[in-house]
């Protein structure tokens, strides 16, 4: 019976990897490492892994010219999405990080028609006010929280698009190659960071043992590990389930956030009106987006 479904369970223990990320940002931020130095080791740590296991596979890590520099500017698109992911978890909490992340399907449906030239569909505008309008609820019940809630909507914005942008590069080059570089692009991005704000000394890079034990977890467990098991998934499951089944990444990661971090956790009954909102949304949506094709 399990070995029927073991692609489904691979899918939902990926998902709920994703959604642990916001525990290890919440400890990280607990222990005083900032976000830029989080994505600093992430990116370092994932690119170094991903190497490994591609060199121990023997999988040929190519990629044209005109692909090594969207990738590279697609890298630091995802380091800017990290940075403001994990800021906003340390200004707030795990829940309405992620709650505010899952507007990403909104922020798609915009920049999709824009990048892969295909016909805006209206029935989406929809989708959109009825997400802001549960924003527009939690904002009202978590007032101390707004600079958290412009963040986590900016690495929405920054989801939406390199998602976009990787579902046209696919179509051209190798996953495994395509997030190689887009690793190096965005650990390139962050050291130059770094540099420009004089911030690139042993200082704002020395880490204890229990940070690297944390950011290690996030670079190899929740970083490579699971985008090529991701990958591999892809093969085996239809795209919607995928898709649908991922939207449960937010929910997973309040039910960890109140697990590990109740007291800070629990948010005003208005925040998870809005959250229900948001996500019920999100659903509808991807139901309604199958049935169209």
């Amino acid at each position: 019976m399990l070995s029927k479904y073991k692609y489904h369970l691979w899918l939902h223990l990926i998902i709920l990897i994703w959604g642990f990320t916001g525990v290890i940002g919440k400890e990280l931020g607990l222990l005083e490492t900032t976000a830029v130095t989080i994505v600093f080791y992430r990116m370092l740590v994932g690119l170094i892994s991903l190497f490994i296991v591609l060199q121990t596979l023997k999988h040929k890590i190519q990629i044209t010219k005109k692909g090594l520099f969207a990738t590279l500017g697609t890298g630091l698109i995802i380091a800017a999405h990290w940075i403001t992911f994990f800021k906003a978890i340390q200004l707030s909490n795990i829940s309405l990080a992620l709650v505010f992340l899952s507007t990403t399907a909104l922020f798609t449906s915009f920049i999709e028609p824009i990048i892969l030239k295909r016909k805006y569909d209206f029935k989406e505008s929809l989708m959109g006010i009825t997400i802001i309008i549960g924003i527009a609820i939690i904002a009202n019940t978590s007032s101390d929280y707004y600079l958290a809630m412009i963040l986590a909507l900016i690495s929405a914005l920054g989801a939406a698009l390199f998602s976009v942008i990787n579902g046209k590069l696919v179509r051209e080059h190798d996953p495994k190659s395509i997030t190689i570089f887009e690793m190096l692009g965005g650990f390139i991005g962050v050291a130059i960071f770094f540099s420009l704000t004089g911030e690139l000394n042993t200082e704002t890079l020395t880490i204890d043992m229990e940070q690297f034990g944390h950011l290690f977890i996030l670079g190899s467990i929740c970083t490579a590990f699971a985008f090529l098991v991701g990958v591999e998934l892809s093969k085996h499951l239809p795209i919607f389930t995928m898709n649908i089944t991922i939207n449960l990444e937010p929910i997973y990661a309040v039910i960890l956030g109140l697990l590990f971090y109740p007291k800070t956790e629990v948010m005003p009954a208005g925040f998870y009106l809005g959250a229900t909102i948001i996500l019920a949304t999100i659903f509808v949506n991807a139901i309604l987006k199958r049935r169209k094709t």
